[in-house]
C-alpha cells in the first residue's frame, strides 16, 4: 500500500519571528513554538492529518541542527508517514534503498494545561539517492500532542496539503527512484514530468522549462529567477512549489486583502491563488479550492 504523507517543511533559517508574521498573515493559525532536542525550532500549521512545518534556527542557539542549518532557505522536506520508523528502516534497507539510521528527537508541549514532550522517530532517505530536498518517514509517538484541535482552525481555510513539486533534470529517472520507494507507479509520466497520486495528495516531478512555464518570476530562486531577496545561481534540483487545499478560494482572497498582506505579492489563476516565492521564503504556495 502507498504511503501517505505527514508533513511539508519549509526552512526558514533564523528568520522564524519574520515567518510568523507572514503566515499568519496568510491566514494560517499556528502552533506555540517548538524546541527539538535535535536543535532546531518550529511552528506547524495543523490539518486534518497532515500540516506544514516551518523550520529554523534559533540565533545563539547551543546545539545546531545542521541538516536543517546547512540546507537552503525555502521547501526543503517531504514527510511521508510510517507507524514503525525502525521497522520501515529494515525493510527498506532490504530492498536496497538507501536510507540512514534512524534519528529519536522530542520537544516540549502543552497539552489541556500540562507540560508534555512530543515525540517521534525519523528515516532519512540518502540524500545522494533522490534530489532536490530532504525526503524521510516520520513515526509519531504522541500523535494527540501534535493533532490538537485548537490549531487546525485556519482564517484562510486550509483543510489539507495537496500538492508538492519537485525540480529534477531528469524527471522519468527520479520518478523510477520514487516509485521503489512509495510503491506506486507514477500516474503521468513523460520526458519532463511525472506525478504521483497519494491520498488525494500530488507529488509532481517536472524539469526547470516545466517549472518556469507554470510560475515564471513567482518561482523559486533556484530556478535562477529573483526570489526572496536577490538573484541566486541556479540549482540542478529543488523543492519548488506546494499546494494547499482550502474550502473556498474566497477565504484565502479575504486573508489577503486584510492590511497585514498588502506587501505580499500574488496572483488570482482562477482555479488557484499563487502566492510568490518572494513572499513565501522562496517557496510558491498555490491555494486550490
Amino acid at each position: 500500500m502507498p504511503f501517505t504523507v505527514d508533513h511539508a517543511v519549509i526552512n526558514v533559517l533564523q528568520r522564524m519571528d519574520e515567518a510568523v508574521t507572514r503566515f499568519r498573515a496568510l491566514g494560517f493559525t499556528l502552533t506555540e513554538r517548538g524546541h527539538h532536542s535535535l536543535g532546531s525550532i518550529n511552528h506547524l500549521a495543523m490539518f486534518g492529518s497532515d500540516y506544514l512545518e516551518l523550520v529554523g534556527i534559533e540565533p545563539g542557539a547551543a546545539t545546531i541542527r545542521r541538516e536543517v542549518a546547512d540546507s537552503p532557505l525555502g521547501l526543503n522536506g517531504l514527510v511521508l508517514r510510517t507507524l514503525d520508523a525502525r521497522r520501515l528502516h529494515g525493510t527498506l534497507s532490504a530492498a536496497g534503498i538507501p536510507v540512514l539510521p534512524p534519528v529519536d528527537f522530542d520537544r516540549p508541549v502543552l497539552f489541556e494545561g500540562r507540560a508534555e514532550r512530543a515525540a517521534f522517530t525519523t528515516v532519512r532517505v540518502d540524500p545522494a539517492w533522490l534530489a532536490g530536498g530532504r525526503v524521510y518517514f516520520c513515526e509519531h509517538k504522541t500523535p494527540q500532542l501534535v493533532w490538537q484541535p485548537a490549531w487546525q482552525q485556519h482564517d484562510n481555510g486550509a483543510v489539507a496539503l495537496a500538492g508538492f513539486t519537485v525540480v529534477v533534470e531528469a524527471p522519468a529517472d527520479e520518478a523510477g527512484r520514487y516509485a521503489r520507494l512509495l510503491g506506486a507507479e507514477a500516474d503521468v509520466q513523460t520526458d519532463d514530468e511525472a506525478t504521483f497520486a497519494l491520498a488525494g495528495f500530488r507529488l509532481r516531478l517536472c524539469t526547470v522549462d516545466r517549472y518556469r512555464q507554470r510560475y515564471g518570476d513567482f518561482g523559486s530562486s533556484a530556478a535562477g529567477v529573483v526570489g526572496d531577496a536577490a538573484e541566486t545561481a541556479r540549482r540542478p534540483a529543488f523543492m519548488g512549489a506546494l499546494a494547499i487545499r482550502v474550502r473556498s478560494l474566497s477565504d484565502v482572497r479575504a486573508c489577503l486583502d486584510r492590511p497585514a498582506a498588502r506587501d505580499l505579492q500574488w496572483r488570482d489563476d482562477g482555479d488557484r491563488l499563487t502566492v510568490a516565492a518572494a513572499s513565501a521564503y522562496d517557496c510558491p504556495i498555490e491555494f486550490v479550492a
